[in-house]
Order: C-alpha cells, then structure tokens, then sequence
C-alpha cells in the first residue's frame, strides 16, 4: 500500500474572509481520516479488535441438520488501517447468493465498504449537478474465499473471521453445515518498546513466600493483565519474581502453618529472581547450577555429587609389556615397574582431603602360543601377575600410578614376558 498521507503533510490553515470550496472540506476530512488511519496501520497490527464470531443462529434446525449462522457484532482494524464496524448481528446466508458457489469449505472474510448516501434538504437538490450525496456510509460486506481452488473474491485487504462448510440439500440449495469454526481469526496487537499498566503503584508489595497473586481471579494493581496468552518471538528478561501456575505458600519461620518446612531458606522481602512453579517442570537441556563453596556452575547430576559426602570416579587404563626380555627382580625371580595413568582422575567435590583407589585386571593380553610354550611351559612355571596402586600425594586431579608385578620370570634370558598387557579398572573415592 502506497503512504496514505501525502508527502509533505498538509492540513487547512482558516482565517477570517477565506473563500472555502467543497474541496477544502474534503481535504479537511480527508488529513484526519488519513492519519487515524496511518495511525491504525502503524501502532497496531491489524486484526479483530472485539466481537465478531461466527455464532449459530436461534432459526437453526440441528436435528434436521439445518444451521443458520451469524456474524456477531464487533470491530476489526483491516490490513490498511481502515475501521470495519459491524452494529448488529450479520446473517451468513446473505453471502450464499453469490456466484459461482458450490459445496466445499470456505474461509470468512469480512471487507471494508463505503458508499456516498444521503440527499441535500428539499429545495437543495440541483437537477443539472452530479454526485450531490451528503454523506458517505462506512460499511462492510462479507465473502465466502474457498480454501482450495482459485476465489472469486476481490482483494480488499480484510480480516479472516472463520471457516465454514457449505452442503448441497435436496430441495433447499446450499446451505451450512456444523462444521463451522472460528480459527485462524487474527487479532489488533501492540507496536511498542514498553507496555506500563495504567494504575502502577509506587511500590510493589510482591511476596514470592506467600500467597499474594490470587491468579485468575485477579490481578494485583499495577500489573499487566493479559488474556488469554502470550507468544513471545524474542528474548525475556524477568526483574522480578516468576510464578507459574496458581501461586502457593512458601513458609519456613511459622511452625503453625501447614506449609512449614524448615528445609526452606529465610525470605526476607523485597527479593528478585526467585521462580516458583505449581506443577510438574520439564527440561530437554542440562540444568546447571551454582556452587558458591567451590565457585563452579556444575550440572545437576554432578551438583549433587558435589553435596555429598564422598565423590567416586571409576576409569579404565591399559599397562603395555616391554617388548623385550625383561630382567628379574634381585633374587626375586619376578619383575616389577609403575606406569602412570592418564589423564589422572578428577574429583568434583570443592575440595579434597583424601582418597582411596581400588584396582581390579580386566583384560589380559596374551604371547603367541609358541612364545609360551618355548619359554614357560618347558620351565613348569605357574605364572602370576598383581597390580596395586601408587599415589605419591592427595591432590586433585589424583596423579597416581600402578605398579605391577609379574613372574616368576623364565629361566631362558631371552624370553619375552607372557603377556602383552594388562587392562586394569580403577575406582577412586574422593573424600571432602
């Protein structure tokens, strides 16, 4: 739509002895019009400011699936900023006498209209002047657009009200059906950076412990009352408290009071930031807290390990034979070495004054069987392995080795060690 007010923005200027045509007076109508118009267009977006439901009529038959249906009175602010009033109920069956209707499913809009009504007073009239109407007539007329196929009706730039269905009835042509419904009806919305609610009191009495929001019976003064929803597109910031759901008691001072629960922290108002929810609370994503103790937002799986009394943490490491022959202990006949592991365990807890790892072999990882049969099966050897921890201090990450044990060794100088590897699991417990 092109800008309906003229560019520069004129309006008439009086003065005493000024010689006025009835253009001026157009002009004078049409400043104000076009402006409460730009206005519409502009402040609000358009749609359905109040009424205008599709509502059965008191005529309809339904036991012999006969339905009358009426456009209620209302408001609606079109898409160019232009007021549709309807003052009285509008009959649908006035638009089932439009061409080219058949049976099938029809959105509802409503248009705007005007036409030039009115005759000057008698005597007035002149027989040789055109267009000597007095007024014009601000109106509406209702279409039927089918929502499957090409339609018929004019683009006038209207608001949906519904969806009806149309039927072929023997005898009586097309008529409704009950499937009929007042859906995708847009509704007049707000441009705006801020929206304050008239009565703002100075002071908000507000107490996120109490019972003090008896929503939906009221709303408190000072507070934006909204109905029956809100669909955000963009971020929300809350200031305040948040409550979800019908508001309940939060005590932890009045013993007397059913609601009293020691467990609960003091509330002292004024306090923000606070959410209470009534009912169940669903979370696709991780939830994270705050742990003011060690300084660390953790998740809420690993904030509660952080509460309790100890932390375990259970890893996996694998210890590589020497690929060569390997020298016996002393007068042992066995040999030992440490390997480190890694990356060393990690606790969650704040802090940590002790710890304690148990090992346990999982996996062990063999020579070739003519490896063993050269080097230890000939020699009667009951081979033995063992593993133990080694921890030099208690820190945290936990820099541990294993130290492991294998023999006894065979006698033959070259032979390589039985094994290939060792797959070790350790537990840690992490004391506070």
């Amino acid at each position: 739509m092109a800008n309906p007010v003229p560019n520069p923005v004129e309006r008439l200027r009086y003065f005493d002895g000024e010689y006025l045509r009835s253009y001026d007076f157009t002009d004078e109508q049409t400043y104000h019009i076009e402006m409460r118009r730009l206005m519409n267009l502009k402040l609000h977006l358009h749609g359905i400011v109040y009424g205008l439901k599709l509502v059965e009529d008191q005529d309809s038959v339904p036991s012999s699936g006969i339905y009358f249906y009426s456009v209620a009175p209302g408001m609606a602010i079109d898409q160019i900023g232009r007021e549709i009033i309807v003052p009285a109920p509008y009959s649908l069956s006035n638009t089932l006498t439009a061409p080219n209707l058949s049976a099938g499913t029809y959105e509802v809009w409503i248009c705007y209209q005007e036409s030039e009504t009115g005759l000057p007073a008698a005597g007035y009239l002149d027989c040789n002047v055109q267009n000597q109407n007095t007024r014009w007539q601000e109106s509406f007329q209702v279409y039927l657009k089918p929502t499957v196929g090409q339609s018929l009706v004019p683009a006038c730039d209207g608001v949906r009200l519904g969806i009806v269905t149309l039927t072929n009835s023997p005898g009586l042509g097309l008529q409704f059906t009950k499937q009929t419904y007042n859906t995708g009806r847009p509704y007049v919305g707000i441009r705006a950076q801020s929206v304050i609610a008239p009565d703002q009191v100075d002071s908000d009495s507000f107490d996120i412990s109490a019972l003090t929001t008896p929503i939906p019976d009221q709303s408190l003064p000072g507070y934006l009352d909204v109905h029956p929803g809100v669909f955000n597109h963009g971020n929300m910031f809350v200031k305040k408290n948040l409550v979800v759901g019908h508001d309940f008691v939060l005590n932890s001072s009045n013993k007397a009071l059913p609601s009293y629960d020691s467990n609960l922290p003091a509330f002292t108002p004024p306090i923000s930031g606070d959410l209470k929810v009534s009912n169940d609370f669903f979370l696709q994503g991780n939830f994270y807290g705050f742990d003011s103790a060690s300084g660390k937002w953790y998740q809420l799986k690993q904030l509660i390990q952080s509460l309790m009394p100890f932390d375990i943490q259970v890893g996996t490491t694998t210890i590589n034979m020497p690929g060569a022959p390997i020298t016996p202990n002393g007068p042992v006949n066995s040999y030992t070495a440490q390997q480190a592991v890694t990356p060393p365990p990690q606790s969650i807890l704040a802090t940590v004054s002790n710890a304690i790892v148990l090992l346990s072999i999982n996996a062990v990882g063999w020579q070739s069987g003519s490896v063993l049969q050269s080097n230890w099966v000939t020699d009667n050897n009951q081979f033995q392995f063992s593993v133990v921890p080694v921890i030099p201090a208690i820190v945290n990450p936990l820099n541990f080795s294993i130290s492991y044990t294998i023999g006894p060794i065979s006698s033959n100088a070259a032979a390589l060690p039985p094994i290939t590897s060792l797959g070790v699991t350790y537990i840690v417990l992490f004391q506070p």
